[in-house]
């Protein structure tokens, strides 16, 4: 099941069409909590924004069912199994069902796990397939609101996997990547220091001290009239290197 942008489901290779918002949203609702039971109550609150008619659980018992229909007629008998019952709820099984998020979570981790700067390839290489992943705004197409704001909090993770790239390619001496990578990001997320702290480092890396310096600037300018603080100690420190550099 794809989760990371427009939903989709693939049973034995070929899409299983969904049908109803209301069965998008029980989907979705199970991935995002793939292998834990969601309870009927989680379910019927996502499913109807917190507006439930009074039919609500039979309603969820239906789509659940109409779910399962779907999922044996593409994929034989045994895949009723894949949405199983489990009180107080249902989940997805974990050994049946397989979502692009686990792959990514699982993938980031891995990056997590190795070492700068020996490693550096191994997690450029596991991040980069990590974050191909992604195809646009995750679980886009689903409305329920509640589960909007569960998708959005995975932006933090694809975010977090950025920088941890952009460090990598850093030691590998590819900064162009690294200023293509997180130029965007600053612009969508003005207070990721982190973000700002690796352009900076690319903009000198390439030789260019004064992009590094304008980068520098903005964010004190950003920090100062939004939060009304200055930069944290790494980037003090790495412009204080760079301003001693301009001066031998």
């Amino acid at each position: 099941m794809s989760l990371l942008g427009p939903l989709e489901v693939n049973v034995r290779g070929r899409p299983m069409p969904i049908g109803s918002s209301g069965r998008r949203a029980l989907l979705v609702a199970l991935a995002l909590n793939l292998g834990t039971v969601v309870s009927v109550h989680h379910l019927v609150a996502v499913i109807w924004d917190g507006s439930p008619p009074r039919t609500a659980t039979t309603k969820l018992q239906g789509h659940v069912s109409a779910l399962r229909q779907s999922l044996v007629r593409l994929g034989g008998p045994d895949a009723v199994n894949v949405l199983q019952t489990r009180p107080p709820g249902y989940l997805l099984c974990p050994h049946l069902a397989s979502t692009d998020l686990a792959r990514f979570d699982e993938l980031t981790r891995r990056g997590a796990n190795t070492r700068l700067p020996d490693e550096a390839e191994q997690r450029a290489a596991v991040l980069d397939t990590a974050l191909r992943l992604w195809r646009g705004t995750a679980c886009v197409d689903v409305t329920s609101a509640g589960l909007t704001v569960e998708a959005s909090a995975l932006d933090e993770r694809r975010w977090r996997a950025m920088e941890d790239l952009a460090e990598a390619r850093l030691v590998l001496g590819d900064h162009n990547a690294v200023i293509d990578a997180m130029e965007p990001l600053v612009r969508q997320c003005p207070y990721r220091e982190r973000a700002w702290e690796h352009l900076i480092e690319a903009h000198m890396g390439r030789g260019d001290i004064a992009s590094a310096l304008a980068a520098h600037d903005e964010l004190c300018d950003l920090l100062a009239a939004g939060l009304g603080i200055v930069p944290g100690q790494r980037i003090r420190r790495l412009v204080s290197t760079i301003r001693a550099s301009v001066r031998r």
